[in-house]
C-alpha cells in the first residue's frame, strides 16, 4: 500500500512541475492546465481513503498526509518575483549554455496583479566575479567555471546586482520543453503583425531551417510557436523578439483560461511529463506550484502587465572588443522597474553622497532619485569641486566596497570605477561623482 502510494505521490508531483513550465514563464497560462491536471490525476489514482470526504483520511510516504485531500492555498502576502531563463540547449549537448530568453515574472498575492519583465540578452552589464559581459552570459559562466549554487544562481545574483531585483524562485526551460508545452495546449492562437521571413533560422545541428510566416490571425502549433518567438529577421531585431514571447505568454494564457477540465489528457498525463521533463528545472515545490498556479489563475487580464527594456531605456554601444551591445539608460529602466515591481525592499547598508561633475544641470538631483527608489540613504546631494571631470567615480571607504559595488551595478557602472577613498570629508560612506560618460537621463 505505501510503495502505490508512494508511486502516486512522485506522479502528482511531476504534474505539479508541468506548472513551472507554463505560468512562470515561456509557456504562460500552462500552469493552471498543470493544476487541473494534478487534481483530477490524484483524485484518479490516489486510494480510496484519501480522497475528499473519506473518513479516518491519512497515510503516510515521503511527506506525510493527515485529513482528506486539499488543494494548497497560497498564504505568502510578499511579493513574488521568479527568474525565467530560456536556453540554446540542443539534443545531445551538455551544456554550459547561454540564456536565449531573460525574463522576470512578478505577482503581488494581495493585490491580485501580475508583471513579466523582458530583458534583451545582448544588455551590457556587471556579472559578480566576472567582470562587464552580455547579460546571457551570466548562466553560461556560472555553469562554466562552478559558481556555487551554478549558472541559475549566477544569472539571479546578475539580475539582483544590476536591477536591484531579488528572485526567490526560477524556472529554466529548454527550447523542447516549450515546444511540447505548446502542443500540450493544442496549439495557441494569436495574430500576426508583419509577415516575417528569416532564411537564417538557426536549426538543431547548427544550420539553417528557413522560417516565414504571414500576417494576420492564425492558429500555431508548438515548433512554429517556437520559432515565431524565437527569429529576430524583423526591424526591431531583439526587441521585437521580446514582444513575440510576451505576445506567445498571453496567447497561451488565453486559451488556458477558455479550457474546461480536459479530461482527455488526464490518462496521458504520465507520458507527457516524459516528454518534457528534461528541460524543466525549479526550485519550486509541489505545493508551491499548484498553490501559486491556482491564485495565478484568480488576476484579471487588465492587471496583468508586459514590460520590455527596450529602445526608449537603452544605448548601442560598441565594446573594446568591437562588439556591439546595449546599455542601459538608468533613469528610465528604473522608472519601469519601480512601475512594474514596485519600490523594491532592498536596502543599500551605506550612506551616499551624490555629487555633479559636469555642466548638465539637475544630474545629481535625478541619480540621487534612482538610488532612492533602490532604497540607498541619500545624505547629500550638490557639486563636484568642479564640472569638468570626464568619467564618473563612485568613491568609498575601504569598509563600503561592497556597496559600493552595489550601486555600479544599479547605474549600469563597470567594477573600475569604483575607487577606495579613506578620506571622503563628509559624513557619508561613498561618494558618487559624476563625470561626461554618465549616461544620458530624462529630463532637463
Amino acid at each position: 500500500m505505501t510503495r502505490g502510494i508512494q508511486a502516486s505521490s512522485q506522479r502528482f508531483a511531476l504534474l505539479g512541475l508541468l506548472w513551472a513550465l507554463g505560468v512562470l514563464g515561456m509557456g504562460a497560462g500552462l500552469g493552471f492546465v498543470a493544476y487541473r491536471l494534478a487534481f483530477q490525476e490524484a483524485l484518479r489514482a490516489a486510494p480510496a481513503f484519501l480522497l475528499p470526504g473519506a473518513p479516518n483520511a491519512s497515510a503516510s510516504s515521503s511527506t506525510t498526509h493527515s485529513g482528506p485531500f486539499r488543494l494548497p492555498e497560497w498564504t505568502g502576502k510578499e511579493r513574488v518575483n521568479i527568474l525565467v531563463l530560456g536556453i540554446d540547449q540542443r539534443e545531445g549537448e551538455s551544456g554550459p549554455w547561454r540564456t536565449d530568453t531573460i525574463m522576470v515574472v512578478t505577482i503581488d498575492p494581495v493585490g491580485l496583479s501580475a508583471g513579466v519583465l523582458s530583458i534583451p540578452r545582448d544588455l551590457w552589464v556587471t556579472i559578480p566575479g566576472f567582470g562587464e559581459n552580455r547579460i546571457n552570459t551570466a548562466h553560461f559562466l556560472g555553469d562554466a567555471y562552478g559558481y556555487p549554487g551554478g549558472g541559475i544562481a549566477l544569472a539571479q545574483e546578475t539580475l539582483r546586482y544590476n536591477f536591484g531585483i531579488a528572485t526567490s524562485y526560477y524556472v529554466r526551460v529548454n527550447f523542447t520543453a516549450f515546444e511540447k508545452a505548446i502542443d500540450l495546449l493544442g496549439g495557441i492562437d494569436l495574430c500576426v503583425p508583419e509577415a516575417i521571413d528569416d532564411p537564417h533560422y538557426p536549426d538543431a545541428r547548427y544550420g539553417y531551417e528557413p522560417f516565414r510566416i504571414e500576417a494576420g490571425c492564425q492558429h500555431l502549433d508548438g515548433r512554429t510557436a517556437l520559432k515565431y518567438a524565437r527569429t529576430r529577421a524583423t526591424r526591431g531585431g531583439d526587441f521585437d523578439r521580446m514582444r513575440r514571447q510576451q505576445q506567445v505568454i498571453q496567447a497561451a494564457r488565453e486559451r488556458v483560461l477558455r479550457l474546461n477540465m480536459l479530461p482527455e489528457l488526464i490518462p496521458r498525463a504520465p507520458a507527457l511529463w516524459e516528454t518534457v521533463k528534461d528541460g524543466v528545472r525549479t526550485n519550486f515545490s509541489l505545493e508551491e506550484m499548484i498553490a501559486l498556479a491556482r491564485l495565478a489563475a484568480r488576476i484579471p487580464d487588465d492587471r496583468i502587465r508586459m514590460v520590455t527594456i527596450g529602445l526608449s531605456m537603452t544605448i548601442l554601444a560598441t565594446t573594446p572588443g568591437r562588439s556591439e551591445v546595449l546599455v542601459r539608460i538608468p533613469e528610465k529602466v528604473q522608472e519601469a522597474l519601480t512601475d512594474l515591481f514596485g519600490p523594491q525592499p532592498m536596502r543599500l547598508e551605506a550612506k551616499v553622497s551624490v555629487r555633479n561633475g559636469t555642466l548638465r544641470p539637475g544630474l545629481a538631483s535625478r541619480v540621487a532619485e534612482i538610488l532612492r527608489a533602490l532604497g540607498a540613504e541619500i545624505v547629500e546631494v550638490g557639486n563636484a569641486d568642479r564640472f569638468d571631470y570626464g568619467e564618473t567615480r563612485i568613491l568609498v571607504r575601504p569598509e563600503a566596497l561592497d556597496a559600493g559595488r552595489q550601486v555600479a551595478g544599479w547605474l549600469g557602472l563597470p567594477l573600475t570605477a569604483v575607487r577606495p577613498a579613506p578620506d571622503l570629508a563628509c559624513a557619508c560612506d561613498l561618494v558618487i561623482r559624476l563625470g561626461a560618460d554618465f549616461p544620458e537621463l530624462a529630463g532637463p
